[in-house]
């Protein structure tokens, strides 16, 4: 099948003929049986504990083709007309590949492929090896580039001929003869300062630190890393080649996609305690402080109602919760302990604790945290909700043979509906997909703030490793350590597997165990960053880095602008390599517009 092809196969013959769409295949069935009727039953392996449903009832001898679904293991059953099982067996389709199934009363045959099935992964393949390509052909002309300059600026060597450094330019030898006093001074706990106007979510930490690569006072890595976050998100939301494992869970388990929400929100953690604390270090008082945080809060909450606004504004049905919602609550949470129990810097006085001083002396705002979880863990699992039983984390729909079809989202679900309103509720959650269900469900409700205040939590810990501890090693271990424990204890808690644990990963319920899972990444990734960027400076992080320095424009300018040319169009195939060349190409036009704002020094933050 041609690569670019833009005619998808067709399933059935004649006026029953169905062209093909994305995720599906073609299975031709066959009751092989000269005297029974039988019946085909099914469901998607992906659907827990979901009872199978009546796909079609086959006469003796006779032939049907059908259209199945290819993005999960289907489940398939073999029933007679009274409803008694005959065989059953699982298979994966591939995406417009063609099948056949031949079964009676007493055999069922193995799964014959008709046609191969298409090559869906084939459009990542190619577009990574272009995206390397072109990294690898960027790097070439830099480094030409310099080796230009160094022959046209001589360095000056000690022996006082002129000689320029041929590694850079006039202007980053210039930054770099201004901070060599830095460098030289010995480390103290007092060079880490930030904007105060720094934005809460997205924008930058500008932590400045004697041994870390900087670029105008700002952390190298952790801009890398929120760029990261907001060019995977910004291509997830336009679909991200329409490929499952870019789309949210379609409940417990983990996707692409279920990662830069959190990520945020571990980013704005660390850079919290940059700000807080350079504010505390210029004596601003603290109720200033938290009238600043506040103003910053109900901005960044009524851009998430513009947000939510967005086709979506007819007021008696509105959403009220968002993602920009849910940062602006946890923000004000975890900046308010910062701001009234974080010392103005740290004590340089020996103390027995010293190795773990960063802990130690954050002791009562880890208190205060861990009572939000463990509140939010106890309504979890005790409180009463209405035909439902007690402790119930499933989307309800078919989970549970149907049993409790209302229950999605148990507790949670059940306070957002009381407490906002069941019209003011996302009325399409990812588990309506898989589950059949119709009750409404906001991924980003009121109890899952409690568990997103951990998540933050967990960066400001990374953040206090960086003004705690001056040397690189330090601050890497600590965090390898950080994303050890909290990796492990996810895994305690959600048994090691997707479904079945005590506590299953879910973003949709915002679980204790999806903070830890995502927090465990976290601190691996910008530990990763950190080592490559500013302790062996093999990268400089860009073009990520762009993008991480005006973050909140892309996110607010991407939602609004999502279906808008040039960053979208109707693809003229059903195939994924034309919505992942869509995707990719309106990404990749955020990340220049990023690169166009840090040339003009323009730099938005709340």
């Amino acid at each position: 099948m041609a690569l670019l092809g833009t005619s998808t196969p067709s399933c059935g013959s004649g006026d029953e003929r169905t062209r093909l769409q994305l995720d599906e295949a073609c299975l031709t069935v066959e009751n092989l049986d000269a005297k029974t009727q039988l019946q085909l039953w099914a469901q998607a392996e992906e659907c827990y504990t979901c009872p199978p449903w009546k796909y079609l009832t086959l006469d003796a001898n006779s032939t049907q083709d059908l259209v199945v679904n290819s993005t999960y293991p289907t489940q398939l059953y073999i029933r007679t007309a009274d409803g008694t099982d005959v065989h059953s067996s699982t298979y994966h389709f591939g995406e417009y590949g063609g099948y056949r199934l031949g079964f009676s009363t007493k055999s069922i045959t193995s799964i014959k492929v008709l046609s191969l099935p298409h090559n869906e992964y084939l459009p990542l393949l190619i577009a990574t090896i272009f995206f390397a390509m072109l990294a690898f052909i960027w790097q070439c002309g830099k480094l030409l580039m310099r080796r230009m300059d160094s022959s046209t600026y001589p360095f000056e060597s000690s022996s006082g001929t002129s000689e320029r450094s041929p590694l850079l330019s006039p202007r980053q030898e210039s930054a770099a003869s201004s901070s060599a006093s830095y460098t030289l001074s010995p480390p103290t706990n007092t060079q880490a300062s930030t904007s105060s106007d720094a934005s809460p979510i997205l924008s930058s930490a500008s932590v400045v630190v004697p041994d870390s690569r900087r670029a105008g006072g700002r952390l190298l890595s952790l801009d890398t890393f929120r760029g990261l976050a907001i060019v995977v998100m910004i291509f997830v939301n336009y679909g991200g080649g329409k490929y499952y494992f870019f789309k949210h869970a379609r409940w417990n388990g983990l996707t692409v996609a279920d990662l830069v929400f959190p990520w945020f929100l571990w980013i704005m953690g660390v850079s919290l305690v940059f700000s807080v604390r350079s504010q505390l270090r210029r004596a601003t008082k603290r109720h200033v402080m938290v009238m600043r945080i506040l103003k910053r809060c109900l901005i960044l909450f009524a851009l998430g109602i513009v947000v939510n606004s967005d086709g979506h504004n007819y007021l008696p049905t509105f959403r009220i919760l968002g993602v920009l919602q849910r940062f602006a609550i946890c923000y004000f949470i975890t900046a308010v302990m910062e701001v009234y129990l974080m010392d103005p810097q740290e004590s340089p006085q020996y103390v027995w604790y010293w190795p773990v001083r960063d802990l130690v002396r954050s002791w009562l705002q880890w208190f205060l945290t861990i009572v939000l979880v463990a509140v939010q863990i106890i309504i979890t699992f005790s409180l009463k909700v209405p035909g439902c039983p007690t402790g119930y984390l499933g989307p309800g729909g078919l989970h549970e043979g149907g049993k409790y079809a209302n229950c999605t989202g148990g507790a949670a679900g059940y306070i957002d509906r009381m407490v906002l309103g069941v019209a003011h509720v996302y009325p399409r959650p990812t588990c309506q997909v898989i589950y059949s269900g119709d009750t409404p469900y906001d991924p980003e409700g009121i109890l899952g703030a409690l568990t997103s205040v951990l998540m933050v939590q967990f960066g400001v810990a990374a953040g206090r490793i960086i003004v705690t501890y001056q040397d690189h090693n330090s601050r890497i271990k600590r965090w390898i350590v950080w994303g050890v424990v909290t990796g492990m204890l996810a895994g305690c808690f959600c048994g090691w597997r997707k479904e079945g644990g005590l506590i299953p990963v879910n973003k949709n319920l915002w679980s204790f165990s999806y903070v830890l899972t995502t927090a465990c990444f976290a601190f691996f990734l910008l530990s990763f960053f950190y080592v490559v960027i500013d302790k062996w400076q093999w990268w400089s992080g860009n073009p990520l880095r762009y993008a991480g320095m005006n973050s909140i424009v892309l996110y607010v300018g991407h939602e609004i602008c999502g279906s808008l040319l040039p960053f979208s169009w109707q693809p003229v195939g059903q195939y994924h390599v034309y919505h992942l060349i869509m995707n990719l190409w309106g990404a990749s036009l955020w990340v220049f517009i990023a690169y166009f704002l840090h040339l003009k020094k323009i730099y938005v933050s709340v």
